[in-house]
């Protein structure tokens, strides 16, 4: 039964056994197992059981988790002897009896395929090496002799290929080859084997017998190994007598009167094998010409189930890209509609994600004495998760800039960096710049929570970086951050920016750069807030050429 034994850390020397169906770890009384460990969170880390094994994931812990030394990213399948960290404490799993790929494996529905292990000489099989090239009709009822002509054995092929090559669907599939197996070759015994794209573990998909009964399936371990490692097609002729079985394997097999596996290849690739066999009181039993046509029947199934996949795996990618476009759709509705309107400034923004969702956003907030909260965020890394941490912070900024504005920004920023750790994952952090402007006098407070540093161009020539603040956002709950004030003047202009754009790449690597963002503001200051805007993003498009855009970029210009 798996267990965990504790390596290192407070609790050295205890071992868990696991058998639930999931298994938490952390300091809270209500975990399966818990931890006297400080640095461990209250919910740490959770063990799901899957199939003989258990599944690793972290539970947004502080620390993170580490397997064999590596921070756990998603959900890992544990092997024997993988090292977990939660906290200061190392738990070494176990297995007690750990198996490879071939052993075992349940299957809903279809019974249970138990493989046995043999050495297997090259004495008494044949073998042919399987070609990885490339709903019609259904191949009739073909009678043994028949299948000695070769033509007949192509004829059936080209049926194979007519009656397959429509079916996309790969559960439907796999049950039409078994029914094209039972009609050509009579087996009475069959197994369609797969390899699991995940886990890497070969698993029975569909089997069927002539008894009905597929509580237990039992076949070679051996001639399957070999059939996929050296893609080859296997015959054993004379199961009962073959000395390449040991006893005890015999007995198992005793009733086995003639064998065939095939592997399924595409490209070089195994993606699993067709076995079928006969019973000792059947008259049939396979020679070469059963041999050749399952080999070839192996090559069609191959390319159909790789075709399948393909199928449904296009299938999966559009309803993922329409979700993604409604999430786009959303995001995009979360910024602003219209820019404010304000008597003495002019603004505009923009926010370009990288992929279909993004980490950036801005903001504008107006507060009931007439302020106006400006912002502007950037949540590491991209896409989906990203978006959602964005959409979290987004919504602390609103609910804490109107509970907590009389607190100052520094207060809000503060109450958002609290959220923040709250609620990103392991190893997720966001910078912010925020600030509040009074249209009455111009003056502006703001912090700059990690951000790349605004820029302030005056009217007079000078630039004023705004630096002011503190740490990245989801770092530390308790952070002091500082404010500043500043007092804009007619004529001076704001541009608050994400490193989307100072980063931007072109065909040489090398970057856009603050000092050409910079020259561009400045040689197109005298013109309106949008076309100040559109021209430094038509700079990066520039600049960038060909070279896709690598990360999120945000941009706002005010001009006062």
């Amino acid at each position: 039964m798996p267990r965990l034994i504790v390596e290192s850390g407070a609790d050295a020397g205890m071992v868990y056994i696991l058998r639930d169906e999931a298994v938490t770890l952390g300091r809270s009384a209500s975990c399966t197992i818990q931890m006297a460990d400080k640095r461990a969170s209250r919910h740490h880390t959770v063990l799901r059981m899957q199939r003989n094994s258990y599944v690793a994931e972290d539970l947004g812990s502080k620390n993170g988790t580490l397997l064999n030394e590596d921070p756990l990213v998603g959900r890992v399948l544990l092997k024997s002897g993988d090292r977990l960290q939660v906290g200061d404490t190392v738990l070494v799993f176990e297995r007690e009896h750990d198996s490879d790929s071939f052993n075992a494996v349940d299957v809903s529905g279809s019974g249970r395929v138990r493989m046995v292990k043999e050495e297997i000489s090259a004495s008494r099989e044949e073998r042919r090496i399987e070609s990885s090239t490339g709903a019609g009709v259904m191949p009739e009822s073909v009678e043994a002799g028949v299948l000695r002509d070769p033509f007949e054995r192509l004829k059936v092929l080209y049926q194979v290929a007519d009656s397959i090559r429509s079916i996309l669907n790969t559960e439907e599939l796999l049950e039409h080859i078994l029914d094209i197996l039972w009609r050509v070759v009579k087996p009475t015994r069959g197994v369609i084997l797969l390899v699991d794209q995940v886990e890497n573990v070969l698993e029975p998909v569909v089997v069927r017998s002539n008894s009905g009964d597929t509580e237990e399936i039992t076949i070679s371990q051996g001639i399957v190994e070999r059939a996929m490692s050296e893609q080859v097609a296997i015959l054993v002729s004379d199961a009962v007598s073959d000395l390449r079985f040991s006893a005890n394997e015999s007995v198992a097999l005793s009733r086995i009167r003639s064998a065939i596996c095939a592997p399924l290849v595409v490209k070089e690739e195994v993606l699993g094998v067709i076995y079928v066999d006969t019973q000792e009181l059947d008259l049939v039993s396979y020679t070469n010409d059963e041999l050749e046509l399952i080999s070839g029947i192996a090559n069609q199934a191959a390319l159909a189930i790789s075709n399948a996949r393909l199928y449904q795996q296009s299938l999966h990618q559009q309803a993922l890209d329409r979700e993604l476009e409604i999430a786009r759709t959303i995001q995009t509705n979360l910024l602003p509609k219209s820019f404010p309107h304000t008597p003495g400034v002019e603004m505009a923004a923009m926010s370009l994600p990288a992929r279909k969702v993004g980490g950036d956003f801005y903001d504008f907030i107006r507060l009931e004495d007439g302020r106006i909260a400006i912002v502007v965020a950037d949540v590491s890394g991209k896409g989906v998760a990203a978006a959602i941490l964005t959409a979290t912070i987004r919504a602390s900024v609103r609910m804490e800039t109107h509970l907590g504005g009389r607190h100052g920004v520094a207060g809000v920023v503060g109450a958002v960096n609290r959220w923040t750790c709250r609620d990103a994952s392991n190893n997720m952090f966001a910078t912010m710049f925020y600030g509040v402007l009074n249209p009455g006098d111009m003056s502006f407070e703001f912090t700059n929570a990690g951000h790349v540093y605004p820029v302030i161009f005056r009217a007079n020539g000078d630039i004023i970086p705004l630096e002011a603040g503190g740490c990245f956002l989801g770092i530390m709950e308790m952070v002091d951050y500082q404010s500043d004030f500043v007092t804009f003047a007619p004529g001076d202009m704001l541009v608050i920016y994400t490193d989307g754009i100072t980063d931007s790449h072109n065909a040489d690597d090398e970057v856009f750069g603050l000092d050409r963002l910079m020259e561009v503001a400045r040689n197109n200051r005298g013109k309106s807030a949008v076309e100040v805007r559109d021209s430094i993003h038509t700079a990066t498009l520039q600049f960038r050429g060909q070279h896709e855009q690598f990360d999120d970029l945000t941009l706002l210009v005010a001009k006062f």
